[in-house]
């Protein structure tokens, strides 16, 4: 029987000061998205140089792991990147996947926790991930990573940088 999860980790993906540096970004960004009924507050984020080629590597990274994600002739492209600020107490604890009826061409979720926590992103058939600043945690984005955030019990703010990996026949 595979046990495969299909969830690629890596530790330290982005060092302190990346990290910072995004979060410092969400702070001073003022076209800021309030998402209600998710629990967060977000901001778009256009991508340094710097930034722009440690995520381009992602792919590769979680190919290497997982070799039959690249056996098909689909492209994946990243899109909805965002810096995501949950308030003390928020977090979005509903189960849900990321391929939904708005989004059905989402593939893989991206998730670079910003700041360390005794909390982390709680998958319904899959261990829990630990929010540790520099963390990289990509999943499937369908039913089968079914998951949902906890409440930081520090009560403490919380910062996460999230994308999502989308189908498209556009030539990258």
């Amino acid at each position: 029987m595979n046990t495969c999860n299909y969830i690629l980790m890596i530790d330290n993906f982005l060092n302190e000061l990346e990290c910072d540096e995004l979060i410092d970004y969400y702070h001073d960004n003022k076209n800021k998205t309030v998402v209600k009924r998710c629990g967060y507050t977000a901001c778009d984020v256009e991508l340094s140089d710097l930034f722009n080629k440690k995520i381009d590597k992602i792919p590769s990274l979680y190919i290497k792991k997982f070799p039959e994600a690249d056996i098909t002739e689909d492209r994946w492209y990243l899109r909805e990147l965002r810096v995501k600020h949950f308030k003390p107490r928020d977090s979005f604890d509903r189960w849900h996947s990321e391929h939904r009826i708005n989004s059905p061409l989402r593939i893989l979720a991206l998730q670079i926790y910003l700041s360390t926590h005794k909390c982390g992103t709680k998958f319904y058939k899959h261990k829990t991930i630990q929010s540790k600043k520099g963390r990289l945690a990509v999943w499937p984005a369908y039913f089968t990573h079914t998951h949902k955030g906890e409440v930081c019990p520090d009560n403490l703010d919380r910062f996460v940088f999230s994308g999502y990996y989308t189908l498209t026949n556009e030539l990258i």
